[in-house]
């Protein structure tokens, strides 16, 4: 409930700063400024609090499954986005994150295991990464836009943490790395702005993971 309650404080103001920072320097910075781990390292101190050190080593290694799932499901989106529309490509996304997650999951039982097969992953989907135009400029939103933003992030947050309580515990942990942020921000700036703006939105995201999966987490797991 503790950890609910921290997505449920920090998710609005995740998604209202990011919001502005891209509406100010462009959806890449947008990205970018979603790769902070805002909302993550606040849950990783209540699991600590709650749980201790080796619950929260535990945790860490697991996560792995949903950091690789997340380059997945960025990889399907923007591959998608210019043929199809934003609920056809959620819709691909996240099953493709859900599977990832199902079939990662008992492979990752180690850190380094972890580590390693992010960064091949992350690696390959740099190099690999669909162009799009990046002196492309968002025009103007309905002032209404952000805040139903900010509505479907903490609806969505709810949703999967209730749905993911009466799951088994391989399909709750899959549910509980959902990516919430990105699938709010990707799909709205599909439909508001054009699949150029989640594609350019994305690709900030994935520059900067390695600030999360390559310093945050493993650190924590390592120090802590």
């Amino acid at each position: 409930m503790l950890v609910l309650s921290v997505k449920l404080l920090f998710a609005p103001l995740f998604v209202i700063g990011t919001y502005f920072i891209q509406r100010r320097f462009g959806a890449r910075w947008g990205g970018i400024s979603m790769a902070v781990p805002f909302i993550l390292v606040p849950i990783l101190l209540v699991i600590y609090l709650q749980h201790g050190s080796d619950f929260l080593y535990d945790s860490i290694v697991g996560s792995y499954a949903g950091q690789i799932a997340l380059l997945f499901f960025i990889a399907t989106y923007t591959r998608m986005a210019p043929r199809f529309n934003w609920p056809i490509c959620i819709a691909a996304s996240t099953s493709v994150f859900l599977v990832g997650v199902a079939v990662l999951n008992p492979v990752i039982k180690e850190l380094w295991v972890g580590i390693a097969l992010w960064l091949i992953v992350w690696t390959i989907s740099l190099r690999k990464f669909v162009p799009y135009d990046r002196n492309a400029k968002l025009p103007p939103a309905p002032k209404w836009d952000i805040w139903l933003r900010v509505a479907s992030a903490l609806f969505l947050i709810f949703t999967i943490t209730q749905f993911a309580e009466n799951l088994g515990p391989q399909l709750s942990g899959a549910f509980a790395t959902y990516p919430v942020m990105t699938s709010i921000m990707s799909t709205f700036n599909h439909y508001r702005f054009g699949p150029n703006s989640s594609t350019a939105l994305m690709h900030g995201l994935l520059q900067y993971l390695p600030a999360t999966s390559l310093l945050i987490l493993p650190l924590s797991a390592i120090l802590i």
